[in-house]
């Protein structure tokens, strides 16, 4: 089995698996980009930074509601 193998032969599968590899890997850097777009939306639309919770965003909002309904409440 491996005396027909030749040199040439091993080379250029090598180099197509190689090649498939690649394409793994780029698909996969775009799927991880993607997710880091998408990650990055999430948090801007929740108000989170890296200090913590904004004034904007969707947790804000809802901690604004609760206090002003928790006022509504007192009155």
């Amino acid at each position: 089995m491996f005396e027909s193998v030749t040199q040439q032969d091993l080379r250029a599968q090598m180099e197509q698996h190689l090649l498939m590899v690649e394409e793994v890997l780029g698909g996969l850097d775009q799927f991880v980009q993607g997710l880091e777009q998408r990650i990055a939306r999430i948090e801007e639309g929740l108000g989170l930074e890296p200090d913590g919770v904004s004034t904007s965003g969707w947790v804000a909002d809802l901690q604004r509601v609760k206090a002003e309904l928790a006022k509504l409440r007192k009155a």
